[in-house]
């Protein structure tokens, strides 16, 4: 039997896709006013299904080429920061949902 469980280890990558999330649109946000830097996304929601069946989890970077201002820079900083928001709204969410399970495991093993 596996301590961690499946579906906590379905949150946790989940968490690991969330912080490159976090890093990239930090990165993008850095590069804004870089002339001709075209910024990057990340996805990861569809590997958490493979990573629920045991399989790998490989989140993708890819380079968003569509748009861009005069100086061809494709960084919206609004966006950027709506990223970020719901990045972190949803980390939390996460960790919180990680320390519950937790803490009901340590209650189901220590009560008798």
């Amino acid at each position: 039997m596996n301590p961690i469980g499946s579906d906590s280890k379905v949150l946790m990558r989940a968490l690991d896709g969330l912080a490159l999330r976090h890093r990239v649109v930090a990165s993008n946000l850095a590069n804004q006013s870089t002339p001709g830097f075209k910024r990057y996304e990340v996805s990861f929601e569809d590997q958490l299904e493979r990573a629920a069946r045991g399989g790998t989890f490989e989140p993708k970077v890819t380079r968003d080429t569509e748009g861009g201002d005069a100086d061809g820079n494709n960084v919206v900083p609004e966006r950027e920061v709506g990223t970020l928001t719901r990045v972190e709204i949803v980390y939390r969410t996460l960790t919180q949902a990680l320390t519950m399970k937790s803490a009901l495991m340590r209650a189901a093993l220590t009560s008798r």
